[in-house]
């Protein structure tokens, strides 16, 4: 794709009078531009040239997003939005190739393109086909195809992967609307770059949301499934994320949030999760080849708002999530949750070196408007290991999964569970209405689990400037 890309759909937009009664036609879009200074190296890495960047980086971001939304003849609908995200400077994608980087003009992207069909053959049915977002509940199971933590399905292992804009599906939708209950059905490919059927990563599930007539209150219920025949994926088994060319996962749960209070906000998600991934303990790339192990994981998550209506709008937060892990690489099930396709950060450090797996954590977040166009926040994350590693002998090193910073590996003690702890902190200034400004600033203090030669500081700071239209 190039930028000829823009300009042809904005000439098809336009042109679409020519060949369907159009009611509306609306454009937005935003853009987002922000300088990222960061070090993650916690006093040096192994890892080869590629890696050079966790010791520090300094860049700016560029992203725009450009949206067209046309209504057609009665409940007929479409949307599409291209996006663009690259580095000041740079003209090209961050493919990693043998030789080096590969340039790819190719930053210029369809990030939704969805026709919508609403009372279809049914009043209370319509049906969405094509690129779009998909988020239920918290974002624990299915919100981010490539999930939040740049395992580079969409994000072509960019160095901002986790900061990426990316977050639709190439799915098929179907709603039935019988308020104050509403069931989602939804099939999604997300991973299909090939015609082979091995070499796909399929996406289905059913999510049934009930609205309460009171507290604002919503309960669901859900069943997922993905079938993630990734060959060539295998993660390190000394990793805390299970590998991503597992067979077949399947996820059932429930979520409830409510208000018992107007100052208040509680809410609560469990799911489990069962069916068979790759053996761990088998040194093969082949998915086809290698004996499975029986998938058995559960997550619990649970969280609490407290709203002060006072003087300078304080909020008080608390959240606690487990997400299973493996103590045992040899046994013949698996306990190691899968993060799926997940959408969830307790730090924006923590995200990038550890997966949604294997860990337990608590975060305590606040917030107050010292002015009504100035708002404050932070937040203090505390991160465990959910079990133990058991390490093979001689394996103490662990290293961060798929992505741009995969490969880098860390010294670490193999009787320790304690990952660290994390400190956030934002400001945000609206100057307008549509305009605002924002500076954020994270640190990652190593505990006990990352060895004398890994326990520095880690940081990001970041700062840029937001426009909507």
């Amino acid at each position: 794709m190039s930028k000829r890309l823009l300009i042809m759909a904005a000439i098809l937009l336009l042109s679409v009078p020519a060949f369907a009664a159009v009611e509306n036609i609306k454009v937005s879009g935003d853009i987002n531009e922000q300088f990222v200074l960061r070090d993650m190296s916690l006093g040096g890495v192994t890892g080869g040239e590629r890696y050079i960047p966790m010791d520090a980086e300094s860049y700016l971001l560029s992203q725009v997003r450009l949206r067209f939304d046309a209504d057609l003849t009665e409940n007929v609908s479409g949307v599409i939005r291209i996006i663009d995200e690259r580095m000041w400077g740079s003209n090209h994608d961050y493919d990693w190739a043998d030789n080096g980087y590969e340039t790819s003009y190719d930053d210029i992207g369809i990030d939704l393109a969805y026709i919508e069909l609403k009372e279809f053959l049914y009043q209370p049915l319509s049906v969405t086909v094509g690129r779009q977002n998909l988020r239920y509940g918290s974002g624990l199971i299915v919100a981010d195809p490539d999930t939040n933590m740049m395992t580079a399905v969409n994000n072509n292992e960019t160095p901002f992967g986790d900061l990426s804009l990316k977050k639709s599906f190439d799915a098929a939708k179907v709603v039935l609307d019988f308020a104050p209950w509403t069931i989602d059905a939804i099939y999604s490919k997300v991973n299909g770059n090939h015609t082979y059927i091995h070499d796909n990563t399929n996406l289905w599930g059913v999510n049934a949301n009930y609205q309460w007539g009171s507290f604002d209150g919503v309960t669901e219920a859900y069943y997922f499934g993905a079938q993630n025949n990734r060959d060539g994926l295998l993660y390190s088994k000394v990793n805390t994320q299970i590998p991503e060319n597992q067979d077949i996962t399947h996820v059932i749960g429930a979520r409830t949030q409510f208000n018992p209070m107007e100052k208040l906000t509680l809410g609560l998600e469990g799911a489990y999760q069962f069916g068979d991934v790759q053996d761990l303990t088998a040194q093969t790339y082949t998915a086809l080849d290698t004996p499975a192990q029986h998938l058995r994981a559960f997550a619990i998550e649970a969280m609490a708002e407290y709203r002060f209506m006072t003087k300078y709008n304080p909020t008080l937060g608390l959240t606690y999530v487990y997400l299973s892990g493996e103590d045992d690489l040899d046994k013949n099930h698996f306990t190691g949750w899968d993060p799926m396709f997940e959408d969830q950060s307790l730090g924006e450090i923590a995200n990038i070196l550890f997966p949604n797996s294997n860990i337990q954590g608590a975060r305590v977040n606040g917030s107050i408007m010292p002015r009504e166009d100035i708002t404050l926040g932070a937040s203090y994350s505390f991160l465990k290991l959910a079990n133990n590693i058991n390490y093979t002998a001689g394996a103490n090193t662990y290293e961060i999964p798929l992505g741009w910073y995969g490969g880098v590996t860390y010294d670490v003690n193999t009787n320790d569970t304690y990952l660290g702890s994390e400190v956030d902190a934002y400001a945000t200034y609206d100057y307008t209405e549509d305009v605002q400004l924002k500076l954020t600033g994270a640190w990652f203090i190593p505990g006990d689990f990352f060895a004398d030669t890994n326990d520095d500081l880690a940081y990001s700071v970041r700062g840029g400037i937001n426009l909507n239209f």
